[in-house]
């Protein structure tokens, strides 16, 4: 997971974008009735597929939670918040029917893959991960219940891409699996809210874990290459030269910004910071 810019307030938006969603919106402001008001979000839900072209383009078509482009399958607009309801809170008596109020709020949405968005089994491990209508939090005494609520006050468990803070509590290991950043011990929320997003963002589902894996073999290939190259280039051999420079624009390139699963390439990378050789690897 990678810092997303996101700023929803230059996004741009479809001919009468705004009109429709101020229309919707004040539908689901004066319904009071919880089913029908879900009704009413769930029929106008082509407001928020009409901006997932351009919620894609933020991120370089890569979903904003594991980093993946999921091509030739489905994709979805998240609500960061979820719209209906509370899985959490779903047997609870008051039962919590979601953040209603933010279902056409383009702060609220996420461009993510299935995996990470909708529950479902990891054949190869039998691990179950999505985040579907999941939204756990620290202190459930912040839950807010309405419009008239502070969202602000509440402590999401669930790391968010659009949060500098977040990303940075996410870290790999060499074989390819996130993991917190931050010991249980010392800092148990930050812990927590790691490994929970971990499970239910499917950030460990076997193809994700596979495609690190294969990056960090590529990645052996191309550190190899340039410390033994790098060593030659006193020789002012031009061969040398250019076969240096293309390992480390190489590696570059698996560490940038568009790159699918490049924060696990930048924290295995990190294990080489002191090698003279790949000073110039690091962006």
């Amino acid at each position: 997971m990678r810092h997303i810019d996101y700023n929803p307030g230059t996004l741009p938006t479809p001919a009468n974008w705004e009109r429709d969603v101020a229309a919707s919106s004040a539908q689901v402001l004066a319904e009071t009735d919880p089913q029908l008001r879900a009704k009413i979000i769930n029929n106008n839900r082509g407001i928020w597929s009409e901006v997932k072209g351009e919620l894609a383009k933020v991120f370089n078509y890569k979903c904003w939670y594991t980093e993946s482009k999921q091509l030739g399958t489905d994709v979805d607009v998240d609500h960061y918040r979820p719209k209906n309801r509370v899985a959490e809170l779903r047997a609870n008596n008051p039962q919590h029917f979601g953040y209603w109020w933010l279902a056409f709020d383009l702060r609220n949405y996420r461009y993510s893959c299935i995996v990470a968005n909708r529950r479902r089994r990891d054949i190869e491990s039998d691990v179950v991960g999505g985040k579907s209508d999941y939204f756990p939090l620290w202190d459930e005494s912040t839950r807010v219940w309405d419009q008239t609520g502070d969202i602000d006050e509440e402590q999401p468990m669930l790391l968010d891409p659009c949060k500098i803070a977040d990303v940075r509590l996410l870290t790999f290991k060499e074989d390819g699996e996130a993991m917190p950043r931050e010991d249980e011990t010392a800092k148990p929320r930050m812990f927590k809210r790691a490994e929970i997003s971990i499970k239910l963002y499917s950030l460990n589902h076997s193809d994700f874990v596979r495609a690190r894996i294969a990056l960090r073999d590529e990645m052996n290939k191309l550190i190899k290459d340039a410390i033994k190259y790098y060593k030659k280039l006193e020789s002012g051999d031009a061969t040398v030269d250019h076969a240096y420079e293309q390992a480390i624009q190489k590696l570059r390139s698996l560490t940038s910004y568009r790159a699918e699963f490049s924060s696990f390439c930048i924290a295995y990378l990190e294990n080489f910071k002191h090698e003279e050789a790949l000073a110039g690897a690091f962006i």
